[in-house]
């Protein structure tokens, strides 16, 4: 049976400090990962829910402030046409989206 000589056993055991440290390391490094993603999950979900939650208002009145600042000479029957059709098709994009709505990414 060989016997290890107190050189080889430094070596050993400076080889697997190296080896602790390198794990560390790459420890570090995932967690870090994993932060910045759940963060970013976390930015995401809340983006997506103010979008829907304020854009599609906002979008609203914007189309109807522009009916009826570029085309205020139109009969009146046309105008209530212009805007129930695109705002009718709005909502119903609206419910579809808020039926499948998750803030969950």
């Amino acid at each position: 049976m060989e016997r290890i000589t107190d050189y080889e056993l430094d070596a050993l055991f400076e080889q697997s400090a190296l080896q602790h440290k390198a794990v560390e390391q790459i420890n570090r490094q995932v967690m870090r990962t994993v932060r910045r993603d759940m963060r970013l999950k976390t930015l995401h979900k809340w983006a997506k829910l103010l979008g829907l939650c304020f854009g599609l208002p906002l979008a609203v009145v914007v189309y109807i402030y522009a009916l009826f600042v570029f085309m205020p000479e139109m009969q009146e029957q046309l105008q209530a046409v212009y805007i129930a059709i695109p705002i009718a098709t709005i909502l119903g994009l609206a419910a579809q989206r808020l039926h499948y709505f998750s803030p969950e990414v």
